[in-house]
């Protein structure tokens, strides 16, 4: 121990003494510990951190699975999850819940909340007890629309109610329903989607059918209970449900998995690049602090000779150098924590919606031991290969010297230069990694460009089914405030939809067209479809190809109508005119069979769609929905339209609000954050790994000028002009710049298939990308050659050759 707070005394004495060098050599160590911190924090939080309400072990999701669809995490029926929570033995607690949205009137004006209807026992899996009142316990609440209860968040208790006990007992206008107080939940609990409002979920076995899906069921294994001995359990229930209730249109089975599960499937490929892309970062800044200290160790040849002179091994040597390598890199890992934590931060900030309660992205132990252990990785990295070669030495060579120069020896030569290539290696596999995760998000904001933005404001509103039960109410309420926002000055034109096209709101549904077969062979058909308003086509710019749009006279009296999209009679009835045919929702559809009357060009609904989707719209006069979006085109500056749009609807109902007012614009912006995201994380990786190599480069080229000074003034003296110097100089950093590129294309080669996944309308081999990242990094490389290239040719003969 002696021996090495001896070594730290001298080697921070040493780095003291060079401060520049020192503080390039902590900056790129910082950049690159702190990237990989970041990542990591980032990824902890999501897929390991222990979380409050959450038991890794016994906190399961139950799935209902559609082999025949590949569908492994879709929702129960209401009727199904009674059925399961009866027959179950794995769990000693089980609940189900959908999420819900919350109108309340808590000042002025009401106020829109998450919220969501849930079972009794819901809190109960997550041993999750009031911290005031109570939860749902009886089944009675589940039964009945009369009992009209709430319970209320924590944080909505302690920030909207003052943590007033009397809480109990009050009631509010919940959705149009009075209901009354009955507990306060536990402390940060917000399960599911940060609800502020829990409704007890209604079951009305006259309504409730099987073939709506709905519900999600979580539950709690008891002690002992493995997940695949609750697995086996559930697949055992579905399958005898399957049975009891065949469906027309498919098989069903079941699985149970982790709570963890959905966010690894959903995240966890994305977040494996972004790890592998930040330790490509490390790598480069090892390769780039290796070569530094090559430079710095080539000045202290006869330090180092004078120290073998005096008895020392050549063991303690290296032990020292590394010492001084250990130093630098905690130092980077000092300051890399501070650089996480504001980059985790501005990540967090660029984020649109609110996070889940149980996400908690602060540093904990498990960050601050990684970057240790990383800050520790890179000090072995970057110090091994220069001390070993730097303990090179010949004493009586460089005593000779006088100390005047060192001598760089070829076998130091190829280290930096070797330490160059891979440089230039692993940042071109992290350049193409950015170009193609560039590439797909332009492709994807690209073939968005059907929805057309300009002048176009939107904002969705809520009809309370307590107040707005009957179709006739619903229409009532829709077709006067039609009427009211087209008479708003600035207003061209108004309609609406039950869900924005990449708003994530559109629904699926199983159809069936005139003439298929029923029974087992029946074909499987799902659809995206909407419920819109007369001129939704026109308002939005959407182009009717051919047939009619929908008009007034499209009600509950009339034919049922439907209008679908490109791809839709296309796929549906290749060859033929689409119009006039029919279809319907399904063997058990009461409605009737609908008639297409038009067909519109193909829109998107979900951002990550891979080619326009089936789509159906249907009338809103003839399918009245709760809610819906307005769409309104106008000559308004944004502000004072939604105002305007805002204080209408609360004229016709003041306890409405509106909500999601975005302009068109804004909506599709929303739509590609997340995808924009991980696009300019890789761009900001690729970009310093891009710096730090151009800055090996120069520093390589930079020293081997210093090193051929004598070199350059002898060819000068001889009659080489600035144009041969030039040459040499930049011939070699091509030199090393093409083997690197060569070896990077290779390995990006296979790496970049990692990332098919992730991709969107661009081939992980795509030629433009990986041509375009080799022509950047070719023409950084040459850039940061340039400056000692000209440094050589300015090298006066007369004082190069003196200076030896």
């Amino acid at each position: 121990m002696d021996t090495f707070l001896q070594d730290l005394r001298i080697g921070w004495r040493g780095l003291a003494r060079t401060p520049g060098f020192t503080a390039v050599v902590v900056l790129v160590m910082a950049l690159g510990i702190g990237a990989n911190s970041m990542v990591f924090g980032i990824t902890n939080s999501l897929l390991f951190r222990k979380t409050q309400y959450f038991d890794e072990q016994r906190s399961v999701s139950l799935y209902r699975t559609i082999p025949k669809q590949n569908e492994r995490r879709s929702e129960w029926s209401m009727p199904d999850f009674r059925d399961v929570r009866e027959r179950v033995k794995s769990y000693e607690a089980i609940g189900g819940f959908t999420g819900w949205q919350a109108y309340v009137t808590l000042g002025r004006e009401p106020e829109r909340f998450e919220a969501a209807l849930v079972s009794p026992g819901l809190m109960r899996v997550f041993q999750a007890p009031p911290v005031l009142g109570r939860e749902f316990t009886t089944l009675e609440e589940e039964k009945s629309r009369a009992l009209g209860v709430v319970m209320i968040s924590e944080r909505m208790w302690r920030e909207r109610f003052n943590s007033d006990t009397a809480v109990l007992g009050r009631t509010l206008k919940v959705n149009g329903r009075v209901r009354e107080i009955v507990g306060v939940a536990a402390v940060n609990f917000r399960y599911p989607d940060n609800s502020d409002f829990f409704v007890p979920l209604y079951y009305d076995p006259t309504e409730d059918s099987r073939e709506a899906d709905y519900i999600d069921i979580v539950a709690r294994l008891k002690p002992g209970v493995t997940i695949p001995q609750a697995n086996a359990e559930i697949e055992a229930i579905a399958a005898d449900l399957s049975k009891q209730y065949p469906r027309p249109d498919a098989v069903l089975s079941a699985r149970v998995a982790s709570f963890r599960e959905e966010f690894v499937d959903d995240v966890g490929p994305m977040l494996a690049v972004l790890m592998a892309a930040v330790g490509f970062v490390l790598l480069i800044a090892c390769a780039n602090v290796a070569n530094l200290l090559l430079a710095r160790g080539a000045g202290r040849q006869r330090e180092i000779a004078l120290r073998f002179a005096l008895g020392a091994t050549r063991g303690r040597i290296v032990r020292q150098l590394l010492t001084e390598s250990i130093i630098v890199s905690l130092l980077g890992g000092l300051f890399g924590i501070l650089l996480a934590v504001w980059g985790r931060d501005l990540v967090l900030s660029s984020i649109p919606l609110p996070l889940p309660f149980w996400m908690d992205f602060s540093t904990d132990p498990n960050t601050l031991l990684f970057t240790i252990g990383a800050s520790m990785l890179a000090a072995l990295l970057a110090g091994l290969a220069p001390a070993l070669q730097t303990s090179q030495v010949d004493v009586h060579e460089a005593l000779k010297e006088g100390g005047l120069h060192g001598t760089s020896g070829r076998g130091r030569s190829r280290l930096r230069s070797t330490l160059v290539v891979a440089e230039i290696a692993l940042a071109l596999v992290l350049l193409t990694g950015s170009g193609l995760m560039i590439r797909s998000f332009l492709n994807m904001a690209n073939q968005r460009s059907s929805v057309k933005t300009e002048g176009l404001m939107t904002g969705r509103f809520t009809m309370p089914i307590a107040v707005y039960a009957s179709q006739e109410s619903k229409l009532a309420f829709t077709d006067g405030l039609m009427q009211q926002m087209r008479a708003l000055p600035g207003v061209e034109a108004v309609s609406a939809i039950q869900a924005l096209p990449l708003s994530r709101n559109a629904w699926n549904r199983n159809f069936r067209l005139d003439g298929d077969a029923t029974g087992p062979d029946a074909p499987r058909r799902v659809t995206y479809y909407s419920i819109v308003r007369p001129e939704y086509f026109k308002t939005m710019g959407i182009e009717m190809t051919t047939g009619r749009d929908f008009t007034a006279l499209d009600d509950s009296t009339t034919q049922k109508v439907a209008i679908v999209s490109e791809t839709a009679a296309r796929t549906l009835w290749p060859g033929k005119d689409p119009i006039g045919q029919r279809f319907n929702w399904g063997a058990e559809d009461t409605t009737g069979w609908k008639t297409v009357i038009g067909v519109v060009s193909d829109v998107y609904q979900h951002i990550e769609g891979k080619r326009p989707p089936v789509t159906i719209y249907v009338p809103h006069m003839q399918d009245p929905q709760q809610t819906l979006t307005l769409v309104v085109k106008h000559t308004n500056p944004p502000g004072a339209m939604i105002g305007a749009m805002r204080r209408t609807l609360l004229a016709r109902d003041g306890d409405m609000p509106l909500y999601e007012t975005r302009t068109m614009d804004e909506s599709v912006t929303f739509a590609l954050w997340e995808n924009r995201l991980w696009a300019s994380l890789m761009s900001v990786f690729a970009t310093l790994a891009l710096v730090i190599a151009a800055i090996g480069i120069y520093g390589v080229m930079a020293y081997s000028v210093a090193q051929r000074t004598q070199e350059i003034g002898i060819r000068m003296a001889l009659g080489a002009v600035r144009k041969d110097v030039m040459g040499m100089v930049l011939g070699q950093a091509l030199k090393l710049t093409l083997i690197g590129v060569g070896i990077g294309l290779a390995g990006a080669y296979g790496m970049t298939r990692l990332m098919a996944s992730v991709l969107f309308g661009v081939s992980p081999n795509d030629p433009p990308t990986f041509v375009g990242v080799t022509l950047i990094l070719a023409f950084s490389a040459l850039l940061a050659a340039w400056v000692p290239a000209d440094r050589a040719t300015r090298v006066d003969p007369m004082v190069a050759l003196r200076s030896e």
